[in-house]
């Protein structure tokens, strides 16, 4: 069973997670699952529970066994059980699977706050804390590295142009190649043409008429 309405659940149940953390771990852990259980080691189930009832009963089957498991959105592992003070039942329900998750993901970023200084480095730190239990393991197999590709690039909202502005997009500039070729070009023109007699101009008197051009602006028309 998938969850339609995460970002309402996670503004109730895990406030101090931004969202886009929240469902990048979830997308990674469960693909939104809430009844998902993921074995450690080489174990896996024939298939994922499909309600509350059988999830619960193969909980307690693994646990019985001695199995190391995860359960439900977040995959909280069911050591973390006794320090989160819940049940396995508990863990199926969204809202506190949510809550369990803030506070692991919380602690883990605390500590590795004081380590790295709070941002970026600190959350990434958290993340490996949050899937292996330290603040290396998680870049070393990759956790991290997968959780933060579920997070996209947003496009904002596109805005109507100001009609006022009349914007127009800018030419690339040349490149000094470019602009230092021209230049000598324009120079050697106009050293070239320094002898030719202009059109308009009257021969007999050497003065030009009053519709003359020098050569080299025609040219650059």
């Amino acid at each position: 069973m998938v969850i339609s309405n995460f970002m309402t659940l996670a503004s109730t149940c895990a406030p101090a997670i931004h969202p886009d953390t929240l469902s990048a771990i979830i997308a990674r852990e469960s693909r939104g699952n809430i009844y998902a259980i993921g074995i450690n080691g080489h174990h896996k189930l024939p298939r994922q529970p499909s309600t509350l009832k059988e999830a619960v009963a193969v909980a307690e089957e693994l646990e019985r066994n001695g199995h190391d498991f995860d359960v439900g959105l977040g995959q909280i592992n069911v050591k973390n059980l006794g320090w989160l003070r819940m049940s396995l039942s508990d863990l199926f329900d969204p809202c506190k699977n949510l809550k369990a998750m803030q506070i692991v993901l919380t602690d883990c970023y605390q500590r590795a706050a004081l380590r790295y200084g709070a941002g970026q480095t600190a959350l990434q730190a958290a993340l490996s804390c949050y899937n292996t239990g330290n603040f290396r393991h998680g870049f070393t197999n990759g956790y991290v590295q997968k959780v933060a590709s579920y997070v996209k690039v947003k496009v904002p909202a596109l805005a109507p142009l100001d009609a006022e502005s009349n914007y127009q997009p800018q030419k690339s500039a040349q490149p000094r190649s470019a602009q230092k070729k021209q230049i000598l070009e324009e120079k050697a023109s106009a050293k070239s043409n320094e002898g030719l007699v202009d059109a308009f101009e009257h021969k007999t008197t050497g003065v030009r008429d009053a519709f003359a051009r020098a050569s080299g602006f025609l040219s650059e028309r």
